[in-house]
This record gives structure tokens, sequence and C-alpha cells, in this order.
């Protein structure tokens, strides 16, 4: 069977499910449920690699078939219910982080696999989150500061670019969907990818990477077969094409499914 022996990684917003600024939460399509169900039962393994924690993660992305999750850009990798990767920006990087963002005036929230709080400075992006107004507060209410993720919104970029020490320190990946996300070196979805590989019993015959926009392109450099959505960003699409991969339907379209199908995995 084509499917056997395959790792097929997926990211959520823009690729699984539909995402803009008024629907933050897309739930995927039948079609696109019963493809990743399809691929399973014919001996893939499904892997969710996503920028977000899974506190994060709506139930009905959460239900569909994974055998593993590629959290927080990388941070974070589960398999079968174990944790095999759990790494964290330093400490020192946290502090100066929310001191600055405090300093800017700059609203984000900073996760981790256990907690999420918002700085708020003025808005809150997740009422899940645990609210805080300075950077003090966020280390009372984590005292070890061990968090993976900065995110924050498209209005407040031009602050974090104005400050040398974010971005001398930080990778950012602007998500065009005015959503922006800042990690270390060495947290990303391809590192997260390679952990989820290098924990496997065997060495999978192939791997996929389906993705949209930039901080898929470390998985999507990291995978056998790179596929982006239609809907990708530009420079998405055409790192892509320079690696030899495939574009498929947009997510409004089901992409996801519609790859599936074209690789003969279903």
């Amino acid at each position: 069977m084509p499917a056997a022996g395959t790792v097929a990684f997926f990211d959520i917003d823009g690729t699984l499910v539909y995402r803009d600024k008024e629907h933050l939460n897309g739930v995927p399509t039948p079609r696109v449920r019963a493809a990743l169900e399809s691929y399973v039962a014919a001996g893939g393994k499904c892997v969710l690699c996503t920028g977000r924690p899974r506190g994060l993660i709506v139930p009905e992305v959460a239900s569909l078939p994974f055998t593993g999750f590629v959290l927080m850009d990388g941070a974070r990798v589960e398999m079968d219910g174990r944790v095999v990767r759990d790494v964290a920006i330093p400490a020192e990087l946290v502090r100066g982080a929310l001191e600055e963002m405090e300093r800017l005036d700059l609203s984000m929230t900073i996760e981790s696999a256990e907690l999420n709080v918002s700085l708020d400075r003025g808005e809150v992006l997740f009422a899940q989150a645990a609210r805080a107004t300075t950077a003090r507060e966020v280390e009372e209410l984590r005292p070890d500061l061990r968090f993976s993720k900065i995110v924050f919104l498209d209005h407040q970029l031009d602050k974090y670019l104005s400050s040398d020490f974010l971005r001398e320190n930080f990778v950012l990946y602007r998500l065009g969907d005015g959503m922006n996300e800042v990690t270390v070196k060495g947290i990303d979805k391809g590192a997260g990818l390679a952990a989820y590989v290098e924990a496997l019993p065997q060495p999978p015959r192939r791997t996929y990477a389906f993705g949209d926009s930039e901080n898929d392109l470390p998985m999507l450099e990291a995978a056998d077969v790179a596929v982006a959505m239609g809907n990708a960003q530009p420079h998405v699409l055409e790192r892509v094409h320079e690696l030899g991969g495939h574009v498929t339907d947009g997510v409004l379209d089901d992409g996801v499914a519609t790859a599936l199908e074209y690789f003969g995995l279903i």
C-alpha cells in the first residue's frame, strides 16, 4: 500500500482549516477529515505540526487521527502519548523580551506546554490565556520563565522591529493572516519534524509536509516531499517550487485531501 511506511505532517491554519482575522478557529471539512482517516487506515502516520500549544488547539482538530503532535513551532513533540522533545527559549532571553515588550507597550501572548500568558499592554490576544500587565507579573505566574514561543498581532510589528534586542536575539515568522510568531534559533517545525522521525522505531519510507505560511518553511524543507497549499504565501510557493515540491488546491477547496489523492496515499 502506498501509504504504508509514510509519515505526513500537517499545519493547522491555512492548511487543515481556513483562518482569517475574523475566523481564528476554523474546523476541518468532512472531506478533509475523511481523507486523513483513510490515510491512517491505509498505513500512514498522521502528525499535527503547528505553532499552537495543545491548549489552543480546538477539539475538532485535536480529534483528527494524529499519532503525534509537533507543537509550538517544534519546541515540543509528542508521539503516542509520550514527550520526545521539550525545549524552551533561554530564561534570560525571555526576561529580556518581556521587559522590552513592556517598554514598547507591545501586547503579546507568550506560550508554553503548561501555561500561556498574555502581556496586556492594551489588548488581550487569547481569552484562554492568563493575564499580566507587566514583565514582573509574568514572572510571578511562572518563576522559571520556561516559555517556547511569543505571538503578537500585525499592528504591533513596527514596535517589534524598532527593537535591536528583539531583532538580534529572536526569529520572527510573519504568518500573513494578521499574526506573527517569535522563537529562537533551534525552535522550528523542521527541528520538530526531525525529532519525531528520529524517535520512530524504524525510519519512514517517505515524509510529506503540508503548509502555507512562513513558519512552515523549515518543515517543508525538512520533509522528503513538500506540499504547499494553493493559498500559501508567495515566498512559500516559490520555495516549494525550488524544492521540487507540489502545489495543491487551496484550503477552501480541501487541498489536503486533493494532495493525498494525487500522491495515491488514499
